[in-house]
């Protein structure tokens, strides 16, 4: 006797967002590709109940914004990979700059997502996401924690355009601030606060250091 195939179930996808018309268009659109879509307003009551739901409840993928009420996006993020690493998170938000993005791949965000965007590439970043076995594109299990080049490229081609688009100037200037900042606070870390090992490793002088320490303060 031939059992008959069962059918796949459709990838669950949660959507978090204080944003009803966000929510709505996401849950509309990802329903209508065959998604199995749940929507909250609030990173809280999403948190919640994805720490009392049993594994095989739990989502494939969520997509949440950053800033809202309560909990927001970072903190939500930082918390769901607590309790479950190989959980895919998108994170989107309209408040778009380099130190954003690149914040959401070192807390393990398997994608960012800048507002306003093309549904058409949102549902192949989801599609993608979905596909991806759990944990293989996860931030964590890479080397150093930190997303590989071409994800942190590509993010800052993202980020990047949607400067230029929005008339942004000093685009160049901010991404150099940005950098400089974030160098630092690694070679600081890496070192355990030893400033003189931090200007090494950086190719700066100790007088160096202590000036750009006071102007990215």
């Amino acid at each position: 006797m031939t059992l008959p195939q069962m059918k796949p179930l459709p990838a669950s996808v949660w959507i978090i967002d204080d944003d009803q018309s966000m929510r709505w268009v996401l849950e509309k659109t990802l329903s209508n590709n065959g998604y199995d879509v749940t929507a909250f307003e609030s990173g809280s009551v999403a948190l919640a109940r994805f720490k009392r739901s049993p594994f095989e409840e739990r989502p494939d993928l969520i997509i949440t914004d950053v800033r809202m009420p309560g909990i927001n996006g970072f903190e939500l993020l930082k918390q769901i990979k607590h309790v479950s690493p190989q959980t895919p998170i998108i994170v989107m938000t309209a408040y778009t700059d380099l130190e954003t993005t690149v914040q959401a791949f070192h807390d393990g965000a398997f994608e960012y997502l800048p507002k306003p965007f093309d549904i058409d590439d949102a549902l192949q970043l989801v599609a993608r996401a979905c596909e991806t076995p759990p944990g293989a594109d996860n931030a964590e299990n890479r080397p150093g924690g930190l997303a590989d080049v071409g994800d942190w490229e590509s993010s800052l081609k993202m980020w990047a355009q949607q400067q230029l688009a929005q008339g942004e100037t000093r685009i160049l200037k901010k991404a150099a601030r940005t950098f400089e900042k974030i160098l630092l606070e690694c070679a600081l870390e890496a070192t355990r606060g030893r400033k003189q090992d931090a200007a090494k490793l950086l190719g700066w002088g100790r007088n160096t250091l202590t000036r750009k320490l006071k102007e990215l303060g």
